[in-house]
């Protein structure tokens, strides 16, 4: 309207005497009503686009803030994990360190057997030392390769017995050990851990006077380690779950029994980084067999 009024003006005062022809006047009021039409059109555009800026400016800061806020979500709760993950860790060993030092406290025992005790407290600090780091490198810093050592199974074996032996035995479980002679190629810290994790999950599973198998076989292009119990088993469907961090079976129990429902979670991770993976056999109230094979030529003794 404002360019239409001042086209008039400007039309009305140069020719003064335009405006009794008629037709020449409506033709100046379109002219002048479709060149206002286009700068009307022109500064809303102009208006509009700098808006849409605007707002894709907004947006784009927008997902930088909410990848920076899922980015500190994130680290935040890898920090929790390991907490967690470390807390559960310290059960075990703990509980084997505690009943060496009360045999030490409490028994008489011969020098030989106060000095074996005596290492099995000393290396279980050790290593529950070294995998506080090992487990952070894992779980904060996503740290995907660690050096694996040659061990031969049958010393493996029995290193992971006897943190193991002393919660069975308050339990009044027994722990049934054999093996084929051949070595296997780990990392002995996480590796361990893993085991001591499937042995102790068997533990919970089972009942006094049941007895846990923990036993080896030199298998076509490797070697595989089992875990089996006796105890109360699993129904197909939860077998797909039991690897979810925080699932928990019999939640009660675990609670019961300080479970976090993290184990199996952990020892998947520290499968993977070996290149395998947990394989589960259950049948409810029959048991449960755990086989980890693990690649590479069996060796015999």
């Amino acid at each position: 309207m404002l360019v239409i009024c001042a086209g008039e003006c400007f039309f009305i005062s140069r020719f003064p005497g335009a405006v009794s022809k008629y037709g020449l006047y409506i033709l100046f009021l379109i002219l002048a009503t479709v060149i206002g039409s286009f700068v009307v059109c022109f500064v809303d555009v102009y208006h509009t686009q700098r808006d849409v800026n605007e707002i894709r400016v907004s947006r784009a800061k927008i997902r930088e803030l909410e990848a920076a806020i899922s980015n500190l979500e994130d680290v935040a709760g890898r920090r929790e994990e390991f907490i967690a993950s470390f807390a559960h860790e310290l059960k075990t060993p703990l509980t084997a360190i505690i009943g060496y030092a009360d045999m030490i406290r409490s028994k008489e025992m011969s020098p030989k057997s106060r000095f074996t005790a005596a290492g099995y407290i000393f290396s279980e600090g050790k290593r529950l030392e070294s995998l506080s780091l090992k487990l952070m490198d894992i779980i904060v810093a996503g740290k995907q390769g660690f050096e694996k050592k040659q061990f031969e199974v049958g010393y493996f074996i029995r290193s992971i017995a006897a943190v193991t032996v002393p919660s069975l035995s308050n339990d009044g479980i027994t722990l049934d050990m054999r093996w084929e002679p051949g070595e296997i190629k780990v990392e002995p810290d996480l590796f361990k851990t893993l085991m001591i994790n499937l042995v102790d999950n068997a533990r919970k599973a089972s009942k006094k006077n049941d007895v846990i198998e923990l036993f080896g076989k030199a298998e076509e292009n490797g070697y595989s380690l089992y875990v089996r119990d006796h105890g109360r088993g699993m129904k197909k469907e939860e077998l797909t779950k039991i690897m979810e961090p925080f699932y928990m079976i019999d939640k009660s129990r675990s609670r019961a029994q300080n479970g976090a429902g993290l184990g199996l979670a952990l020892c998947q991770r520290i499968a993977e980084l070996h290149d395998t993976s947990l394989e589960y056999e259950s049948e409810l109230g029959e048991g449960t067999t755990v086989r980890i094979f693990l690649k590479g030529d069996a060796q015999d003794d």
